[in-house]
């Protein structure tokens, strides 16, 4: 498509306004009513005889409505095999791009979107994806619904099935239809409450986070509790009820928003509802393929999995503390590759690995959990259930795999790195180590493990072991508010006036000596001044807190150690190393006795 070409023998496109996996969206002037402005977006590419009429079908339903609080569908222009939805052209910007308004503003907007919705539903249409960026606000402060679901990709129809789909947009999504039910009007109910609510405190109701994250709050009803509301707090509750048979319905609600609102408002349609719907899902982000796949009650019939009551998703982790990493990696099925050993005392208390001894070299499988609320790294993804698994393929000497828990905040990553020596599929290696972790977490929780030593780092919290009067060493630091690593066996703080971080965690490795680096005593313990043997612009120092046999019984010995760095690129490296040790000895002194 370009600037200037004629859609359908009468609609010359003049500027894209967008694009995205649903297509294209154009501004352009209908050349038979006088350069009329229009938007036009694509619907279909390519020569679906039955996609097309179910086009055409939600295309007449959407052009006989005629609501000023509804972006209008003008017509349906097919072109060279293309079909384009010509709609109404709102010069305006939506909801999500105006930030926050008053309480009385936000009910005006809703009102007039109410009243929208309560014609659409009297259409007998589902909107599917009400949300902030799916609202328009005129320059004279009309609000209109948009995006309706003709403008989807007909192949990404939405299902409800164990293979993954549904309709909506995380954080705005009824909850009835994440644990996987019927959407219905009351859906759109509650997608609207939610994006009035978001119009006055700036988040979804559920908060902000990853899709999976943000379905889990959806899940278990864990809302966000409103701060800007005020006098549109009540009836936010009444759009926001989790369920659907107590939600108001949506002619009660726009009466409600208007008085709230201070103002008539027009457009009120009171024609009785169709019993039969017509399945318009919304565009853009209306297809949430990592959804109802989250939820164990959608697996598939020859699952083993053991769902959890009412539909809600499996809590694979429990306490974080006593999950087993180990139990996950099956070392004999690895075997096939080279002779395999499990370490289970490696590293973290969150990881642990299989080597695996080649003929060209070795391979290092390494399993370990962590935390996280941003989006995964993206790369081609695969469900098992309701677990999602997403590939990355590195270079020569490492091959990654992330299992995204249905929580959204706990994620598995599994890693298969080797020596440069070393020629092996480091891929296929990865892959089974895969195959054996969804095997055991197809029966529900991961296996716990055998409790540690008293003497362990364990069962500390490494953010208690510096205290505000430590902290204070570190300039700047922002001590309320650190980052938690997995089991609370990590913890990061950062400074507010410089690019400086301390970072704390437990580490497992074969014992110290001199050759690691500079050899001192800290809070009474040995420990090691590394330098950045670790990171650039960075100074680590390791206090050693126990050494015991391995648990693996394979006649090593283990090294607890504390592992304490800072991070900064500001000042010199003798600065950073100062304040780790000084920060090292109230963490040392904080220890166990071993």
């Amino acid at each position: 498509m370009r600037t200037g070409q004629v859609v359908g023998g009468r609609y010359r496109l003049e500027a894209r306004l967008g694009s995205g996996s649903q297509g294209e969206v154009w501004r352009a002037a209908d050349q038979r009513l006088h350069d009329r402005p229009v938007a036009l977006k694509r619907a279909l590419s390519g020569g679906d005889d039955a996609a097309a009429a179910k086009v055409r079908k939600e295309s007449q339903a959407l052009a006989s409505l005629n609501h000023p609080n509804v972006v209008t569908v003008h017509d349906l222009a097919e072109d060279d095999g293309d079909h384009w939805i010509v709609m109404e052209y709102v010069a305006g910007r939506s909801l999500a791009d105006l930030g926050t308004v008053d309480a009385e503003t936000a009910a005006r907007y809703g009102a007039q979107l109410a009243g929208g919705l309560e014609a659409v539903h009297a259409k007998g249409i589902l909107h599917r994806d009400i949300k902030p960026a799916n609202v328009l606000v005129t320059e004279q402060g009309q609000a209109k619904l948009a995006d309706f679901g003709i403008a989807r990709q007909v192949h990404a129809e939405p299902t409800l099935t164990g293979t993954g789909a549904v309709t909506g947009t995380p954080g705005y999504v009824a909850p009835e239809v994440v644990r996987g039910g019927r959407y219905t009007a009351a859906a759109d109910v509650f997608s609207l409450g939610a994006t009035l609510f978001h119009a006055v405190e700036g988040t979804s109701p559920f908060g902000e986070g990853n899709a999976h994250a943000l379905l889990w709050r959806t899940a278990q009803g864990d809302r966000v509790a409103p701060k800007r509301a005020g006098t549109l707090e009540p009836v936010l509750d009444r759009l926001l009820e989790a369920d659907p048979k107590r939600r108001v319905a949506i002619g009660d609600a726009h009466a409600e928003l208007a008085r709230l609102s201070g103002e008539p408002v027009s457009g009120r349609s009171r024609a009785p509802l169709r019993r039969k719907w017509i399945w318009a899902a919304a565009a853009a982000s209306a297809l949430v393929v990592l959804a109802a796949v989250l939820w164990p009650a959608l697996r598939p019939a020859e699952s083993g999995g053991d769902p959890a009551a009412g539909g809600l998703p499996v809590d694979y982790v429990g306490d974080p503390r006593t999950a087993d990493p180990c139990a996950l990696l099956d070392a004999e099925a690895l075997s096939v590759y080279g002779r395999a050993r499990l370490d289970s005392d490696y590293g973290n208390f969150n990881r642990c690995d299989v080597f695996l001894d080649t003929e060209t070299g070795w391979v290092d499988v390494e399993l370990y959990f962590y935390v996280s609320t941003a989006e995964p790294e993206r790369g081609p993804t695969r469900m098992e259930g309701p677990i999602g698994v997403i590939s990355y393929e590195g270079e020569h000497d490492e091959c990654e795999r992330t299992l995204v828990l249905p929580d959204g905040t706990n994620l598995l990553s599994i890693d298969a790195g080797q020596d440069e020596s070393g020629e092996s599929d480091l891929c296929a290696i990865a892959d089974t180590a895969v195959a054996g972790a969804l095997a055991v977490l197809d029966h529900g929780e991961i296996p716990r493990r055998a409790p540690e030593d008293p003497a362990s780092l364990y069962g500390l919290d490494a953010c208690e072991l510096l205290g505000d009067e430590a902290l204070e060493r570190f300039p700047g630091v922002n001590a309320h508010s650190p980052y938690r690593g997995f089991g609370d066996w990590e913890c990061e703080w950062y400074s507010t006036t410089s690019d400086r971080k301390v970072s704390l965690e437990f580490d497992r490795a074969d014992p110290p000596t001199a050759e690691d680096g500079e050899v001192v005593e800290i809070g009474g313990r040995p420990a090691l001044v590394e330098g950045d043997h670790w990171y650039p612009d960075s100074c680590l120092v390791s206090v050693v807190n126990r050494s015991y046999p391995s648990a693996d019984g394979d006649g090593t010995t283990t090294t607890e150690f504390l592992r304490l760095i800072v991070f900064g690129d500001e000042e010199t490296q003798e600065d950073r190393c100062a304040l780790a040790v000084d920060l090292a000895e109230p963490a040392a002194e904080a220890l166990p006795d071993a």
